[in-house]
C-alpha cells in the first residue's frame, strides 16, 4: 500500500484535514513528526489529496 506523507502547518489543520478525509471513508492519521516540531497526516488513498486541494486546507506533500 502505498503511504502518502502531508505536512501540515499546525496541528488544527491536521484535525480538519483528518476529519474530512475520515468522512469520506480515507483512511489516514495523524502522527507528530519526528524531527523538529509539527505534525504529518499519514494518508492511504491518492485520491485524498485532491479532497484537501479542493476544500482549501494547506499541506506540503514529503518526499
Amino acid at each position: 500500500m502505498i503511504e502518502y506523507i502531508a505536512e501540515m502547518p499546525s496541528y488544527t489543520y491536521a484535525v480538519k484535514a483528518e476529519r474530512l478525509l475520515k468522512s469520506r471513508k480515507i483512511r489516514c492519521e495523524i502522527k507528530r513528526r519526528e524531527e523538529g516540531c509539527g505534525y504529518d497526516l499519514h494518508i492511504y488513498n491518492k485520491t485524498a489529496l485532491s479532497i484537501l486541494d479542493k476544500n482549501a486546507i494547506p499541506y506540503e506533500l514529503k518526499k
